[in-house]
């Protein structure tokens, strides 16, 4: 008998067949919301969840050496799955991960999260050209063009990946991937990149540019889940002009045609809560059994829908624009990574 419903496995299928499928019922029901008093202790450390373990490690690929990454994991137990969080543009990644609730995945969902600190833009000393320290963090962002060295980043993640699946004995179980933002366009290069390495990527309030897309040519399909606002002033939903980025429904459609989906299989779900409405277009099971879905937050800005932004948690706006929290990108966005790799 299956047992699972709307909280414990979000689907559009639940969404559609009326369950409760509010992301409020699994926010902070793992680990509580980061108190006021510990914000800017939540800048440079992760505030501790009992139950969660949380600890540094290095490691060296692509021509970047000891480079820092989070291990975020049950404390008791193995791990179902591994899921690599990208973070947003010189986001420290201690930060990054209160802001997304990643030790409440971990715990929710019994996952090992890697958090990996992207390499620093700027190597040196602007004026003495003095290389800078390897711990010193300036500029830490992820490649956002296929002619940037996309595949020196790639094999820096592999090596992330590689070190924690040994560290932590997580061989041969499901590899998900996220980005935020700047994040966004490195998860959708490891799913063109290393589409055998991964089963699904989780891509939010970020763009591609379409000449990214059209040097996508994964040698087998990928799930693909997008949770974009649709009043993103910062990667606008509607694209830019010229090759700057595509309209997020034409990545949508790109992948759906990367994935080989069937003509006529798509269908929408719609969750609406008092703050708003998310859209949720999706395939029907493509090669592979993989999917593509896109969850569209009707008037959100750019956020990660679900954060916890501390003193600024429950307010309606933030410095980017609306925050509706319709959907949950964290807890929820990971079962539908999970509905989309088919697993």
């Amino acid at each position: 008998m299956d047992t699972r419903n709307c909280q414990t496995d979000f689907t559009p299928e639940r969404v559609i067949a009326g369950e409760n499928c509010s992301p409020a019922l699994n926010r902070y029901a793992f680990c509580s919301a980061i108190p006021e008093s510990q914000y800017l202790q939540s800048r440079v450390a992760v505030i501790p969840c009992v139950g969660v373990t949380v600890s540094s490690h290095t490691a060296s690929g692509g021509g970047f050496n000891n480079v820092k990454y989070l291990a975020i994991r049950p404390s008791t137990g193995q791990p179902e799955a591994v899921y690599l969080a990208l973070h947003y543009l010189d986001a420290p990644i201690e930060y990054y991960a209160n802001l997304t609730r990643l030790e409440e995945l971990a715990k929710a969902r019994n996952v090992l999260v890697l958090v990996p600190q992207a390499p620093s833009a700027i190597t040196s000393l602007p004026i003495a050209g003095l290389p800078l320290p390897e711990d010193i963090r300036i500029l830490s962002r992820w490649p956002t063009q296929a002619s940037q060295p996309v595949e020196s980043y790639l094999r820096l993640l592999d090596a992330v990946v590689a070190s924690a699946r040994g560290l932590f004995n997580a061989q041969n179980i499901p590899l998900y991937a996220s980005g935020l933002s700047n994040g966004a366009p490195m998860a959708y290069f490891y799913a063109c990149n290393r589409p055998q390495n991964v089963d699904a990527i989780l891509a939010v309030a970020g763009n591609q540019q379409a000449a990214n897309i059209a040097a996508c040519h994964p040698s087998q399909p990928v799930g693909v889940v997008i949770v974009h606002g649709t009043a993103d002033v910062i990667a606008s939903y509607s694209g830019l002009p010229g090759d700057l980025s595509m309209p997020v429904p034409q990545i949508y459609a790109a992948f759906r045609r990367l994935n080989q989906c069937a003509t006529g299989s798509d269908r929408q779900a719609t969750l609406t809560r008092t703050s708003g409405t998310t859209r949720i277009d999706f395939t029907g099971p493509c090669l592979n059994a993989r999917r593509v879905i896109l969850a569209a937050t009707l008037g959100d800005g750019h956020n990660w829908p679900g954060d916890d932004q501390a003193p600024l948690a429950g307010l309606p706006i933030d410095l980017f624009g609306a925050t509706k929290d319709v959907i949950d990108a964290t807890i929820q966005g990971y079962d539908l990574m999970r509905y989309a790799a088919g697993n």
